[in-house]
C-alpha cells in the first residue's frame, strides 16, 4: 500500500470522525446511562481525527523517501537536522508537510492560549469569591450575597464551590447538601481540564460538526457524571428536587447546575429513574475508544 493511499484513507477517517460519527454521537440516548464513557469516547473521535491529519500531512510529506512512513519521516526528520529540508520538495510533499505543520502548531498555538487565558480568568474569580464571600458554609461552600439561587464551582489546583444567599434560602438543608455534593464532583474529577481542548476548538473550527457538538455534548454529560458523584453520598431523588426548585426559582446562568434547556429534564428523568447497569455499554465503548486510537497508528505502520 503506497503511503498516498494511506493518506487518502486516513483524511476519509479523519472526515467520517468530525462529521457524521459525531451528529451520531451528539443524537446517541445510550449516553445518560454512562456519562463518562462517552466523553471519552467524544475524546477519542478528537483525537483519533487530530492523529489522521497529521499522518495524513506526514505521509504525503515523506512519500519521496520511498522508505515507509517511519523510514520516510527519520528521512524526514534528517533532512531537517542537516538544514535542507525543502531538497527535493514537490506540490505533493510540501502540501503534506504543511497540512501536519499547521495542524501540530495551531493545536499547541490555542491550546497554550486558551489555557493560558481560562486561567488566570479562573485565578481571577477564585480571588473576587474570597474577598466577596460573606462566610464559608458548612458544607465547605463559599457564600455570595445575591438573591438569585445559584450553585457552582470555579476551577483550578485550589477550586472554589460557591452558593449564594438565594439559594440558601430556597433550599432545605439536604437539597443545599445535594446541589455542594454535584459541585465538588465538578472540582474532585477535573471537568474543568476536560472541557478546556473542546473551548479552544469550538470557536476557530466552528463549520466543523464536532467543534459545534462536542463542547455542549460533553458539557451536558459532565453535569450528568456530577450527578453521579453526588448520588454516591446524597439521596438521588433530593437532588432531582434541588435541580427543579432551582430551575423554577427564575434566571440562571448557564454555568449553574447546567440548566440549559432540554438539559434539566434529561437530568431530573434519569435521577429519578431506576439505575440501568452500563457493564455492557462500558465493555462496548472501551472497545471502540482502543480502535479509534489505535487505527491511525495502525495505518502508518503498515506501510
Amino acid at each position: 500500500m503506497s503511503l498516498y493511499a494511506v493518506a487518502a484513507g486516513l483524511v476519509l477517517l479523519a472526515a467520517a470522525l468530525l462529521g457524521p460519527a459525531s451528529s451520531a454521537l451528539a443524537r446517541a440516548r445510550w449516553v445518560d446511562d454512562a456519562p463518562r464513557a462517552a466523553v471519552a469516547l467524544w475524546q477519542a473521535l478528537g483525537t483519533s481525527a487530530v492523529l489522521s491529519g497529521i499522518g495524513a500531512g506526514l505521509c504525503l510529506a515523506v512519500e519521496r523517501y520511498h522508505a515507509g512512513f517511519a523510514g520516510g519521516v527519520s528521512d524526514l526528520v534528517g533532512s531537517l537536522a542537516s538544514g535542507h529540508p525543502l531538497t527535493g520538495l514537490g506540490l505533493p510533499d510540501a502540501l503534506g508537510l504543511t497540512l501536519a505543520a499547521d495542524l501540530v502548531v495551531v493545536l499547541v498555538f490555542l491550546l497554550g492560549s486558551v489555557i493560558l487565558r481560562i486561567s488566570t480568568t479562573r485565578a481571577r474569580h477564585r480571588h473576587l469569591v474570597d474577598l466577596l464571600s460573606l462566610h464559608t458554609h458548612d458544607t465547605g461552600a463559599a457564600v455570595l450575597d445575591h438573591s438569585t439561587a445559584v450553585a457552582y464551582c470555579v476551577p483550578g489546583i485550589r477550586p472554589r464551590i460557591v452558593i449564594s444567599a438565594g439559594a440558601l434560602e430556597l433550599l432545605d438543608d439536604t437539597q443545599l447538601e445535594a446541589v455542594v455534593a454535584h459541585e465538588r464532583g465538578h472540582a474532585h474529577e477535573r471537568h474543568g481540564l476536560v472541557m478546556l481542548p473542546l473551548v479552544c476548538i469550538s470557536k476557530v473550527f466552528a463549520l466543523i460538526p464536532y467543534a459545534r457538538l462536542a463542547p455542549s455534548s460533553v458539557a451536558g454529560l459532565l453535569e450528568m457524571a456530577a450527578d453521579d458523584y453526588a448520588a454516591r453520598s446524597q439521596d438521588r431523588g433530593t437532588l432531582a428536587s434541588a435541580l427543579v426548585s432551582m430551575a423554577t426559582a427564575g434566571t440562571l446562568p448557564s454555568c449553574t447546575l447546567g440548566l440549559t434547556g432540554g438539559l434539566v429534564t434529561r437530568r431530573v428523568e434519569r435521577l429519578l429513574a431506576q439505575r440501568r447497569r452500563p457493564g455492557g455499554i462500558l465493555v462496548g465503548v472501551t472497545g471502540a475508544v482502543l480502535v479509534l486510537l489505535s487505527a491511525p497508528v495502525a495505518l502508518l505502520l503498515a506501510v
